[in-house]
C-alpha cells in the first residue's frame, strides 16, 4: 500500500509546508491555520520513498539567519508523525491538536546549528495501514516518530519494526508490550503508586485494601503499592479486581469496606443498628489505581456505598488528578481524595506559560486546550534524545532513556526502567482544586 500523504515542515525560523500528493486523504497539521514566517505549500511526488528534501528557499533561508555556519554545520534531525488524520472524527480531532503541539516543538527547538523537521503521516485509524506506514519510514532518513493514540496502533508499530526506530506516544498505555525502544507518556506509573505507600505509612493508616482494574496497567500500580506497603509494615488486607469496562463495583467496593471495617465494628461490640462515632475508629484507606476513564464510574459508587461514613479515606493516582476528571465529574465524588498529580500542574508554571505564548504566536490564535502540550511534550522528549548525535539503536535508546527531569509544557519527565514518568507529587482534591499535601 503506498503512503497516501506526507508533509515536510522544514523548520528554520517559521514553518515551511511542502505537501505531497498521494492517494489517501489527510488535513495537514498547520492547514488552513495562519502560520507566521510567510510560509508557503510546495508539491512534489513520491519517488522510491520519503521525499524530505529542502527547497531552494528553504536553502536561501538557512543561509541568511546562519551567516557564520557553512551548510555541513548545519544538523538536521528529521523525525515524522504518524496519526490518524483521517480516522474517526473525534480521533482525528485530538490527532490534529498532537500534531500542532508537535510543529511548535520543531519550531521552538530548532536552534542556529540544528534544523529539525517533521514528516507527517495519516494512518486513518487503521493499525494495519500503521505498520506498513513504519516500513516505509524505516527506509527513509527519519530518526524517530511520534503518534499511536491508541494501543493497538503502538503495539503493531513497535512489532513492525525492522531497524529499532524509536516510537513515543502520547496517549497509549501498552509501550511496554511494543518492544525495546518504545515509548509513551501515560501508562502504569509504579513509582507514583510507591509515593502513596509512603504517604499512607507515615500518615498512620493502620490498614489499607486496594480496589483496582485487571487492566495491566493498574494492577503494576497496585502490585507496586502492595510492595512498598509490605516493605514498610503496612498491612494490606484486601485485593479487590474489577473486570476491564465493568460499569458496577458494588461486589468489590463493599469486600473492601468490610475487610477495612468490620473485625473493628465487631470488636468495638457495635450492632448493626447502633450509632457509629467515626473518631472511635483507626485510620483505614483504600487505594484506588485507576485509569481515568473508570473514575466517572467508580467514585459515585464510593460515595453510594458509604465509605465515608464508616471513615474510609480514598487514596489514588494520576487518573483522578486528569484535567479531565477534574473537569467532568462531580466534585463531591472526588473532594478529599488524595492522590499524585504532575509536579508542576498548575497553568502558572513557567514552561507551560512560555508553551502558551509560543502557541498563540505561531498559529495566531488562542490556545483552548491542553491537549497539544502533550504533543509538545512527545517530541521535545524525542528531539532532546536524538539531537546528541547517537547513531545505533542501542546508542539512542541509551540516550533516550538517560533523559532526567526535561521540563515540559504539561510536566516534567524523566526515564525511569525504560518508560516516560512524570515526577509527581501527593496532592489533595479540594472542590477540583489540586493542593499540595505538606
Amino acid at each position: 500500500m503506498p503512503i497516501g500523504v506526507v508533509i515536510t515542515l522544514a523548520i528554520i525560523s517559521g514553518c515551511r509546508l511542502a505537501g505531497i500528493a498521494g492517494e489517501v486523504s489527510v488535513s495537514p497539521p498547520a492547514e488552513n491555520l495562519p502560520i507566521s514566517g510567510g510560509n508557503e505549500v510546495i508539491g512534489s511526488e513520491i519517488v522510491g520513498g520519503l521525499d524530505t528534501s529542502t527547497s531552494t528557499e528553504d536553502s536561501t533561508a538557512t543561509e541568511e539567519l546562519l551567516p557564520e555556519a557553512s551548510p555541513d554545520e548545519v544538523k538536521v534531525l528529521e523525525i515524522a508523525t504518524l496519526l490518524p488524520f483521517g480516522g474517526p472524527p473525534g480521533l482525528a480531532e485530538f490527532a490534529q491538536l498532537i500534531a500542532e503541539g508537535v510543529e511548535i516543538a520543531a519550531v521552538e527547538l530548532s536552534e542556529p546549528l540544528l534544523d529539525v523537521r517533521i514528516t507527517s503521516l495519516d494512518d486513518q485509524g487503521d493499525p494495519a495501514l500503521t505498520g506498513i506506514l513504519i516500513g516505509d519510514l524505516e527506509d527513509s532518513s527519519i530518526r524517530g516518530v511520534i503518534g499511536f493514540l491508541e494501543d493497538s496502533s503502538l503495539e503493531i508499530a513497535g512489532n513492525a519494526r525492522q531497524t529499532a526506530v524509536p516510537l513515543v506516544s502520547p496517549t497509549a498505555r501498552s509501550a511496554s508490550r511494543a518492544g525495546a525502544g518504545v515509548y509513551s507518556l501515560e501508562g502504569p506509573d509504579p513509582v507514583a503508586a510507591e509515593e502513596m505507600a509512603r504517604y499512607a505509612f507515615e500518615y498512620g493508616y493502620t490498614r489499607i485494601a486496594v480496589l483496582h482494574s485487571q487492566s495491566s496497567e493498574s494492577v503494576q500500580e497496585a502490585n507496586a503499592f502492595e510492595e512498598m506497603s509490605r516493605t514498610l509494615g503496612l498491612p494490606v488486607v484486601g485485593r479487590y479486581a474489577y473486570q476491564v469496562g465493568a460499569t458496577s463495583f458494588g461486589e468489590e467496593i463493599i469486600g473492601a469496606q468490610n475487610a477495612l471495617r468490620a473485625a473493628e465494628i465487631a470488636a468495638l461490640g457495635l450492632e448493626e443498628d447502633d450509632t457509629l462515632d467515626v473518631e472511635l475508629l483507626e485510620p483505614v484507606a483504600l487505594f484506588v489505581p485507576i485509569p481515568s476513564e473508570d473514575v466517572e464510574f467508580v467514585a459515585p459508587q464510593v460515595v453510594h456505598y458509604g465509605l465515608d461514613t464508616l471513615a474510609i479515606d480514598i487514596l489514588g493516582t494520576s487518573g483522578w488528578t486528569d484535567s479531565q476528571v477534574l473537569e467532568t465529574v462531580d466534585l463531591r465524588h472526588t473532594t478529599g481524595v488524595v492522590a499524585t498529580a504532575s509536579v508542576g500542574h498548575a497553568e502558572d508554571r513557567n514552561t507551560s506559560i512560555q508553551f502558551r505564548e509560543a502557541y498563540e504566536r505561531h498559529f495566531q490564535r488562542s490556545l483552548i486546550s491542553g491537549v497539544p502540550a502533550l504533543g509538545y511534550d512527545t517530541a521535545l522528549l524525542l528531539i532532546e534524545g536524538l539531537k546528541g548525535g547517537a547513531e545505533s539503536p542501542e546508542e539512542i535508546r541509551i540516550a533516550i532513556e538517560g533523559l532526567r527531569e526535561i521540563e515540559g509544557a504539561a510536566g516534567v519527565y524523566s526515564l525511569v526502567d525504560g518508560r516516560i514518568l512524570r515526577l509527581t507529587e501527593v496532592v489533595y482534591i479540594d472542590e477540583g482544586i489540586l493542593l499540595p499535601v505538606g
